[in-house]
C-alpha cells in the first residue's frame, strides 16, 4: 500500500530531516556539514518541498510517496555530499551515474531540479 501523504506530513518528513541534520556538528564529521548546506537549499525549493526527503549515508533523495520500498522504482535524480563537494546522480544512482561534480550546494541542487523537470 502507497502512502501519498498531505502537505502536512511532507513538511513534517523536512522539518525532521533538517534537524537531523541541523549544526552544531561533531569535530571530525565529514558529511554532515555538506548535508546540511544541500538540504537547506533543498528545503527552500518549490520542486523538491512537493516529494518527500530521504537520506542514506551521505546522499539527498526524494520520494513521491512515504512508503521507501517502493523509492527504487521512481526515478528521481539524487545528490551526494562531502568534504570534497557534491556529486549529482541520476537513477539508479552510483558513481556510473554521475551528471555533475561541483563544490557549489546550488549548483547540485539546480541541476537535481534541472534533470527532475526535464523528465516530467
Amino acid at each position: 500500500m502507497t502512502n501519498l501523504g498531505g502537505d502536512g506530513e511532507r513538511d513534517r518528513e523536512w522539518q525532521e530531516i533538517l534537524n537531523a541534520w541541523r549544526p552544531p556538528h561533531q569535530p571530525g564529521n565529514w558529511v554532515s556539514p555538506a548535508m546540511w548546506d544541500v538540504l537547506k537549499l533543498a528545503a527552500e525549493e518549490p520542486v523538491l518541498r512537493r516529494l518527500f526527503p530521504w537520506t542514506s549515508m551521505n546522499e539527498l533523495h526524494v520520494s513521491a510517496t512515504l512508503d521507501f520500498r517502493d523509492y527504487s522504482a521512481e526515478p528521481f535524480p539524487a545528490i551526494a555530499a562531502s568534504t570534497g563537494g557534491f556529486v549529482v546522480m541520476t537513477h539508479p544512482w552510483g558513481l556510473d551515474h554521475v551528471v555533475l561534480r561541483t563544490t557549489d550546494p546550488a549548483a547540485a541542487l539546480a541541476c537535481m531540479v534541472r534533470l527532475m523537470e526535464d523528465s516530467a
